[in-house]
C-alpha cells in the first residue's frame, strides 16, 4: 500500500479533527457556533473551513487537484483569517496544526510499509501551501489597509469641506444659523 493510499484512508478523521483545531483558535462563543452550524448560509465560515480543508488535504497528499480549486480554497480561507485580529503568524499557524494530527493517526502504518519518504513529501507539499497562503494572507492585509487609508482620507475630506463652509460663513445645517 502507498503512502498516498494510506493518507486517502484518513482523510475524513485528520480533516475533521484539522477543522475542530481550526475552530479551537477562536474565542470559546464563536468556536462552539462553528461545531454546531453546518448550513452554509447560517455558519459560512464554518462552510468554508470544511471545505478548504478537503481541498487542502488532497492537495497536501498528492492528489490530483486543480491549481485553481486549490487556489480558490486557499483564498478563501486565508482571506477570512485576514480580517481577524490575529497576527499573520497566528494566522498561518493553523495549517501546521495538521501534521501532529497525521502522525498521530497515520505515521505508524507508513513507517510499516516503508513510505516515510513519500509522508515527508505530503509534509513538503503543506509547508509550499503555506508558503502560498501567507502571500495570499498579506495581499489580503493589503488590501485591507488600502482600504482604511481610503475611507480615512473621506473622512478627512469631508471633515475639511465642512471646516471652510464654517470659515466662510455658511451654515453648518440647515437651522439657518451661523
Amino acid at each position: 500500500m502507498s503512502a498516498i493510499e494510506i493518507l486517502r484512508k484518513y482523510k475524513k478523521d485528520v480533516v475533521r479533527r484539522w477543522v475542530e483545531a481550526v475552530f479551537a483558535t477562536y474565542p470559546l462563543e464563536t468556536a462552539g457556533f462553528l461545531r454546531t452550524g453546518s448550513d452554509p448560509f447560517t455558519n459560512p465560515v464554518a462552510h468554508m473551513t470544511r471545505e478548504a480543508a478537503n481541498i487542502l488535504y488532497d492537495a497536501m497528499i498528492g492528489e490530483e487537484t486543480e491549481p485553481e480549486a486549490v487556489k480558490a480554497a486557499l483564498d478563501r480561507f486565508v482571506r477570512l483569517r485576514a480580517v481577524q485580529k490575529a497576527s499573520a503568524g497566528q494566522s498561518m499557524a493553523v495549517f501546521y496544526l495538521m501534521k501532529p494530527i497525521l502522525k498521530e493517526l497515520a505515521l505508524a502504518e507508513i513507517l510499516e510499509k516503508g513510505q516515510l519518504e513519500s509522508f515527508l513529501e505530503a509534509g513538503d507539499r503543506l509547508d509550499t501551501l503555506v508558503l502560498l497562503a501567507f502571500d495570499k494572507f498579506m495581499d489580503a492585509r493589503d488590501t485591507i489597509a488600502e482600504s482604511r487609508v481610503k475611507e480615512i482620507r473621506n473622512q478627512y475630506a469631508q471633515l475639511r469641506k465642512w471646516a471652510q463652509k464654517l470659515e466662510n460663513g455658511v451654515p453648518a445645517d440647515d437651522s439657518g444659523r451661523k
